[in-house]
């Protein structure tokens, strides 16, 4: 019985330590979790149209980046 009672007292030792004693993470707002949505193609003929799609493309990838991006630093603090 001795090797039982020493073997669950080393498992709680290493079980004690698995705790996670850092910092509680930050509350993230709802706001940072949605990110703008693709634009749908509007069908056009010319160069503008296409160039109106390609930059609606890049502010929804620029809204996403930034809310991402504000997430990563209240997850990782410092860094």
């Amino acid at each position: 019985m001795k090797p039982i009672l020493a073997a669950a007292a080393l498992l709680a030792l290493c079980l004690g330590g698995c705790q996670h004693t850092g910092a509680p993470l930050a509350e993230i707002p709802d706001e940072l979790l949605t990110c703008q949505g693709a634009p749908a193609w509007k069908r056009g003929d010319t160069q503008r149209d296409v160039a109106s799609h390609i930059v609606d493309w890049r502010a929804a990838h620029a809204d996403c980046r930034g809310k991402l991006g504000e997430v990563r630093a209240m997850a990782r603090p410092g860094s």
